[in-house]
């Protein structure tokens, strides 16, 4: 009976990469079409369509980068740019299928996540162990795709390594694994994590825990801008795909040029959008924060005056989810 079954699986594991490779190599076709009539004339042709030909190909992860093609196109002047990026992005994860065979195993692991392959929960628990009380920095609701989610992101108090937990909706108030969900920002929990394949090693399993989540210290100091962009970059080497990265930052919120800058507040430089957040670092670097109503629950506990915010970066900009007031984990 094992033979038949892994020959059974052998099987079905094939057909699937044929499906796969058939998807990838319209897709490839489609977006030459795009370029070679122009965008503007191209987007009329609806991504849509070749979206759900992705979901029968079974490569969701491409599917799920098509539909948020007209959120794109929709976005105001100079879409031009993103949804040409996002093209080659897709058209570079297409290549990168084709010579699947020759990628180190990280990268491939990645490339195949990126189209939608999945790990079993009983895999990735089969692989190494990191043991550490994990302190969790950042929590966010995910409501934009097919089925709502919670990313989580932690770091461990000694390892001081990065990971992101991922849970999913099971139903109305419900979770795939309520003990992961329930996790809130200025507590910690002691637990093993096993990492999924793919580089650079983020996205994680909970284990075995040793015990309750409790209430945890403050993070300690965070970093700057200059080395949160230097390890998004590193992390873009590893992974070209790679569109979120965790942040622990100490600074100072900058609202819009115009409203008053609070005393000891760090002025708009001449020649930056005057109507945009920023968040400034002891050094001056600034970067963009993403606009939501909480940047005012930010603005409000810092005061003008530097704060440890944990968040996460994105090509466009910063997005805060937790300010440390004192001892206080606020979310935000």
């Amino acid at each position: 009976m094992p033979v038949k079954d892994e020959a059974a699986a052998a099987k079905r594991a094939a057909d699937r990469a044929e499906r796969v490779a058939g998807g990838l190599a319209e897709l490839t076709e489609w977006l030459r079409d795009q370029v070679r009539v122009g965008l503007a004339a191209a987007s009329r042709n609806g991504p849509a369509a070749v979206a759900a030909r992705m979901v029968d190909a079974q490569a969701k992860g491409v599917a799920g980068v098509l539909r948020a093609v007209p959120g794109i196109q929709a976005s105001g002047d100079g879409w031009p740019a993103p949804l040409l990026r996002e093209y080659a992005m897709l058209h570079l994860l297409a290549r990168a299928h084709e010579r699947m065979d020759t990628l180190p195993p990280g990268l491939a692991a990645t490339v195949r996540s990126r189209i939608g392959y999945t790990t079993s929960r009983q895999e990735v628990l089969s692989r190494p162990v990191v043991t550490d009380h994990w302190g969790v920095l950042g929590v966010r609701d995910l409501t934009d795709g097919e089925v709502p989610g919670r990313r989580i992101w932690v770091r461990g108090r000694d390892t001081g390594r990065p990971a992101m937990l991922l849970t999913f909706s099971s139903g109305p108030g419900g979770w795939q694994d309520p003990g992961t969900a329930r996790l809130r920002p200025g507590t910690e929990f002691h637990a093993g994590l096993h990492f999924y394949p793919g580089q650079p090693p983020m996205r994680a399993l909970i284990g075995v825990r040793h015990g309750d989540p409790a209430r945890a210290k403050p993070p300690g100091p965070g970093g700057g801008i200059d080395a949160l962009l230097a390890g998004y970059a590193a992390g873009v080497e590893r992974d070209p795909w790679l569109t979120v990265w965790p942040a622990l930052l100490d600074g100072t919120p900058v609202p819009p040029a115009d409203m008053p800058v609070p005393p000891g507040g760090t002025p708009v430089p001449p020649g930056e959008a005057r109507d945009a957040w920023r968040f400034a670092d002891r050094t001056g670097a600034a970067v963009p924060l993403l606009t939501h109503d909480s940047l005012w629950t930010l603005l409000a506990v810092s005061g003008g005056h530097p704060v440890t915010i944990a968040g996460e970066w994105h090509p466009e900009g910063l997005l805060p989810l937790t300010v440390w007031s004192d001892a206080e984990a606020v979310a935000l």
